[in-house]
């Protein structure tokens, strides 16, 4: 009964999203004013909403995207949903409330809140220790970036004034004050959405259940990295150097995820690096510092939003009817068509996402990734050194963005050719796994609550590209397409001759885990040991010495009391004598 509440009330307030951004949609620019508190003297924190046109879009893609996530949740979980639903309308109510927010510190409460619940999200399936360990390192790297995010919200607040969103920027700020504020804000940012160097969290958060990933993915938590700079654009724009800072950010971070994904050996994993190099693409539009950049990084949030939610939960249909997401396991289904022929409406639906993702042309991925390249493009022939980092870190992404998509949709789905040379490819351990048939009787898709909405995101992938209208640089777009064959070339080649070969920096992500451990978790914990040893041994000694003290202190005093009353008689003469004789000494 409780699980059935939450669950009415979790779709519900979806749909009350929804419902708010179509009556919000063509309304002027709106602000409401909730009051406020001072601290100190001078400083004024306020509490007020804010509706726009970026509000708007925001709670489309929100809405959106959390009905699909609770309705596909109805037929997906079976364990702990009460809490699990209830965590998930609270991480869509603190999204909406970064959304409208035009207070700073209203903004870093919904942006706080989104960090614990995804930490209890991403470790529902507590019981496994690699879910525990995904959810605390969320936590904690996610945190690490707050940290910064805090301090920037006072560098700038008390800099411009105000904390009120809509007035930052009006008003005068040293260029110290606003290149530090905005540089902090950036820190809590690439925290947020798992940006080089706090990048390793995402991956490690997929034990968490699919459409958590869905939603963290698709309109939470990462993407409220992108809506805060386009929100505080005017801000950024005027910090050039936190805007080289950010373009280099987004350029090594685009790049090494994709590379990261191209050695990847499960579903999930191979789209977390994705969205991660995605999510670059983005904040490298963003980094241009134009109208035609904000643009295109806030239309390719669109699209993404839609064609990343419906790979998640066409993953997690896999997860669902197969047990597993890994390439190991799953292209055992493959060598008859099993999965194609079993679920062809996630075939297909997964299809249409790994196309738009890939930029097949016609489909939304190809219109938004185009936008930012076009944007790009134009403000390099205007001289500028980040507009040509940023066009050639995003055409090598588009290759590498193909031939990931490409591999996974060949193995998972169909059956090599070579298959004798494709033994062992994922399963160095036990080659001969590959030569086992699972059993494909109870194979199948998921209920109408699972495909409804993989349907509506799939329509999604496939048309939100035209929703801008059709303006197309046909230049651009023969580049951006030939670009993509030649990612999606060589995957097909290698998929045919049964090989995919991961260099070991690949397969090992460039070492960044091992390296975090050796130079910081390494450290602390020896300072923590050191810390709870001088504790121990130092301090606690104090405190041990001085209970002893007066425990021997007592035992003393104890002995004193014998019982036998010339002993006392004699002891106070000799107390009386030796008094005496003091107040004689004193007195001479």
């Amino acid at each position: 009964m409780i699980a059935t509440a939450w669950r009415v009330i979790g779709v519900g307030f979806s749909l009350l999203v929804i419902l708010t951004a179509i009556l919000l949609y063509g309304v002027d620019p709106q602000q409401t004013n909730l009051g406020g508190s001072f601290v100190g003297w001078d400083v004024f924190l306020n509490y007020d909403f804010r509706t726009d046109d970026l509000t708007v879009f925001m709670l489309a893609i929100v809405g959106v995207v959390s009905a699909c996530v609770q309705l596909y949740s109805i037929g997906y979980l079976e364990k702990r949903v009460a809490s699990y639903t209830a965590l998930v309308t609270l991480f869509t109510a603190a999204m909406v409330t970064v959304v409208i927010a035009d207070s700073l510190f209203l903004l870093l409460i919904g942006w706080e809140v989104m960090g614990v619940c995804s930490y209890l999200l991403i470790g529902h399936y507590w019981e496994r220790r690699d879910a525990r360990a995904g959810a605390m390192k969320a936590f904690l790297m996610t945190r690490l970036g707050d940290v910064g995010f805090l301090f920037g919200i006072f560098v700038l607040g008390l800099g411009y004034g105000t904390f009120k969103i809509s007035e930052l920027g009006s008003g005068p700020i040293s260029p110290g004050a606003l290149t530090t504020g905005t540089l902090l804000i950036l820190v809590g940012v690439v925290g947020k959405s798992a940006q080089v160097p706090l990048q390793t969290w995402l991956p490690d958060a997929m034990p968490g259940p699919s459409p958590v990933s869905a939603l963290i993915h698709a309109a939470t938590m990462v993407a409220a990295g992108v809506f805060l700079i386009a929100r505080l654009y005017d801000v950024f724009t005027a910090a050039g150097t936190t805007l080289t800072v950010l373009a280099i950010i987004a350029c090594v971070t685009m790049l090494f995820a994709a590379l990261c994904a191209m050695a990847a050996v499960e579903v999930k994993r191979v789209l977390a690096w994705s969205t991660v190099s995605q999510l670059a693409i983005m904040f490298a539009g963003l980094s241009l510092g134009t109208k035609e950049g904000r643009h295109g990084a806030l239309f390719h949030l669109l699209t993404h939003a839609a064609f990343k939610g419906l790979l998640f939960l066409c993953a997690g249909v896999l997860l669902h009817q197969v047990g597993s997401a890994a390439f190991v396991v799953l292209r055992r289904y493959t060598r008859r068509g099993a999965l194609r022929k079993a679920m062809p409406v996630t075939f297909v639906t997964m299809t249409i996402g790994l196309g738009a993702l890939a930029g097949v042309p016609g489909l939304s991925g190809f219109f938004s990734k185009d936008t930012i390249v076009e944007a790009a493009w134009d403000h390099a022939r205007d001289g500028s050194a980040v507009g040509w980092a940023v066009l050639v870190s995003v055409c090598l992404t588009i290759v590498m963005t193909a031939f990931y998509c490409v591999r996974l949709w060949l193995w998972v789905f169909f059956r090599t050719p070579a298959l004798a040379g494709a033994l062992g490819a994922f399963e160095a351990d036990d080659p001969m796994a590959d030569l086992e048939d699972p059993d494909t009787s109870k194979l199948r898709d998921g209920s109408w609550l699972m495909l409804a909405p993989l349907i509506l995101l799939a329509i999604g992938a496939a048309g939100l590209g035209y929703v801008d209208g059709v303006h197309v640089n046909w230049v651009i777009a023969l580049v951006t397409t030939v670009l993509a064959l030649f990612g999606a070339l060589p995957a097909y080649s290698l998929w045919q001759r049964g090989a995919d070969p991961r260099p070991v920096l690949l397969e090992r992500e460039f070492g960044v885990d091992p390296a975090y451990q050796r130079l910081f978790v390494v450290p602390v914990r020896w300072f923590a040991r050191l810390a709870v040893g001088g504790d121990r041994d130092v301090i606690g000694a104090y405190v041990r010495a001085t209970g002893r003290t007066g425990t021997l202190a007592s035992e003393g005093f104890r002995r004193l009391q014998t019982g036998n009353v010339q002993t006392y008689l004699t002891a106070a003469v000799v107390g009386v004598v030796a008094l005496a004789i003091l107040a004689g000494v004193i007195g001479s």
